[in-house]
């Protein structure tokens, strides 16, 4: 069986698929996340320069060192060097949440850039809300706040100006694109979603009720099932897996 390989997206880091790798764990999946340059536990190292592209050779060499197949799930912007480092080591899938556009996506459109000269510090809380978790309700958001960093304006502005090509020939794996019914229509207006799992061959799915971030949104156990199946129907289940009904204690709406 693959290992799920778990890449957040910008300003996140591992610590965002906290309810997802409990989730994993408690029914046998072996699971991991981890932080790129510049990202959660790394974020004091980020260097303003560094694009999508390096963050996809550090996934890369992460995926050979591993030495044991696996399936890359990649939220956001983190989908773009989950695709790239999928051209260079071939594993076994490709899972991609709520993803941002290949430069070479037909119809992509472009955004404005950020200054390039300096960090972009990571979205207040109201823009938390609205862009992340898809509501204008006063919910707690302290504990993400206090996790997020600030991003590379190289990787935001590699996918504003739609600068990272893929070629899904180079692909050769099953994947699936996860779309969020409330995501943010801006960066991912309709039909994105199933325009970038059409251009990869992959299958597409809509999360019905699910933000931007379903990892750790209010309703992110629905979620994690629909990744459950999908893994289990394209991989068949680890000899544990049919454990009974997994129930999360934690603050649903924080990691």
């Amino acid at each position: 069986m693959p290992s799920l390989l778990f890449v957040a997206g910008g300003y996140h880091g591992a610590w965002c698929y906290s309810h997802y790798l409990d989730f994993f764990e408690q029914r046998d999946v072996a699971c991991l996340a981890v932080d790129l340059p510049g990202h959660g536990a790394l974020a004091g190292h980020l260097d303003v320069g560094a694009g999508i592209a390096q963050l996809a050779q550090a996934l890369a060499a992460c995926c050979r060192s591993l030495a044991q197949p696996v399936v890359l799930v990649g939220h956001s912007v983190g989908a773009l060097p989950v695709l790239l480092a999928a051209m260079q080591v071939q594993p076994a899938g490709v899972i991609l949440l709520a993803p941002s556009p290949p430069g070479n996506l037909p119809g992509a459109r472009m955004l404005p850039a950020v200054p390039p000269d300096r960090p972009k510090p990571a979205p207040d809380a109201a823009e938390v809300r609205h862009r992340f978790l898809g509501t204008k309700c006063d919910v707690p958001v302290d504990t993400v706040m206090a996790r997020l960093g600030p991003e590379s304006p190289a990787v935001l502005n590699d996918r504003y100006r739609l600068g990272i090509a893929i070629d899904p020939a180079r692909i050769a794996c099953p994947g699936i694109c996860f779309e969020a019914e409330f995501d943010d229509g801006e960066r991912h207006p309709p039909g994105q979603d199933q325009a970038i799992a059409r251009f990869l061959g992959f299958e597409h799915r809509i999360m019905p009720g699910q933000p931007h971030c379903m990892m750790y949104g209010s309703r992110w156990q629905e979620s994690a099932h629909a990744l459950l199946d999908w893994f289990r129907d394209t991989y068949g289940s680890p000899g544990a897996a049919n454990l009974p009904g997994y129930s999360s204690q934690r603050n649903a709406a924080v990691p």
